[in-house]
């Protein structure tokens, strides 16, 4: 979803966030669609822990952002906190299809030194799995 500058014309699809996973290989692959703000933030953090957990260590972790259209301070603390798990587990967390707006938030943070962004999955899928 692409969000113009006035955000969503459709009030219903507001603070949204759709997560689904899967296992690639030795990775999580989890794609997320919607808004990832304070409302959301839990969702995507827990459900991405959780399947973390399912994962035969280290864990390595893919979160396509493709079609995220907004992400506030809450969104970019659970990328935080995902990262710092990964890490600490001796693992890797990496995201992918970041599009401009979303990068330039990732950049603006100074997280971009710590979070890796590929340009496509597979890109990102490849990068994790030569770990």
């Amino acid at each position: 979803m692409s969000l113009g500058a006035d955000g969503p014309s459709d009030p219903s699809t507001a603070d949204t966030l759709r997560v689904r996973s899967q296992v690639r290989g030795p990775c999580l692959l989890v794609a997320a669609e919607g808004e990832l703000t304070i409302l959301t933030a839990d969702l995507l953090r827990e459900h991405v822990l959780a399947g973390m957990r399912g994962l035969t260590p280290p864990p390595r972790v893919v979160l396509d952002v493709g079609e995220v259209g907004f992400c506030d301070s809450s969104g970019l603390n659970a990328l935080i906190v995902i990262w710092k798990a990964a890490h600490q587990a001796g693992g890797e967390f990496v995201l992918a299809r970041p599009e401009r707006r979303f990068r330039a938030i990732i950049e603006r943070s100074g997280l971009d030194r710590h979070l890796i962004a590929h340009p496509t999955t597979e890109q990102a899928l490849d990068a994790l799995a030569a770990h």
